[in-house]
């Protein structure tokens, strides 16, 4: 996992999380992160946690990008990571992993630190709205967004989906009580396809 900073003319930056995808390209890297992350006017760059940075070359947003919603999630390009020490994910789709409350997903920490240390279990909240969310109930903490809930198959490390943000409830569905939740965006076989269309298009 990585960080990937914006930077503003007022000299605040953005910052977020990335998982770097496994993919096959023998000069680059490629990364998911929130499309709401990366504000087309401000410069990014991928840092990891020793400080190496990398500027990020190939920005690509979801069709039909919208806030906080499915299509929150965009595609970077920069310069490959040689590190051994770098974990990148297989994409696995919804579809494949249900039921959701019967599997545990690991999600990091802390915005300083690395590792997926967490255990989360997810689960989907229907509201009265018609709506839902996919939620999961790990400790996260702003800067955060873009963070990968992942697991690990078969000697595998899956990517399942990205934190997006935090839900704050007077009246969770589940329990009819005050609650915050993380919510996430798990990665169905439609959008797999798009992001390796991307990939496909934007390789060396």
């Amino acid at each position: 996992m990585l960080r990937l900073v914006c930077e503003g003319v007022d000299q605040t930056n953005l910052q977020s999380r990335i998982a770097v995808l496994d993919v096959n390209s023998a000069n680059h890297d490629f990364g998911i992160a929130t499309g709401h992350a990366i504000p087309p006017e401000r410069p990014c760059a991928v840092r990891d946690f020793e400080g190496r940075k990398r500027s990020v070359n190939i920005i690509k947003l979801a069709d039909n990008y919208e806030i906080g919603e499915k299509s929150d999630w965009a595609i970077i390009r920069f310069d490959k990571i040689t590190t051994p020490k770098l974990v990148r994910y297989k994409l696995e789709p919804l579809e494949d992993i249900f039921p959701l409350e019967q599997q545990k997903f690991s999600f990091a920490r802390a915005r300083g630190l690395p590792e997926n240390s967490q255990l989360c279990t997810l689960t989907v909240l229907d509201f009265s709205n018609g709506r839902n969310r996919v939620t999961h109930d790990c400790r996260a903490v702003p800067g955060q967004s873009g963070s990968p809930i992942t697991r690990v198959i078969d000697g595998e490390h899956k990517l399942v989906g990205l934190h997006i943000g935090q839900l704050w409830m007077f009246q969770a569905p589940d329990t009819g009580r005050p609650d915050r939740r993380g919510y996430i965006n798990l990665l169905d076989r439609g959008t797999i396809s798009e992001i390796q269309q991307i990939i496909s298009q934007n390789q060396d």
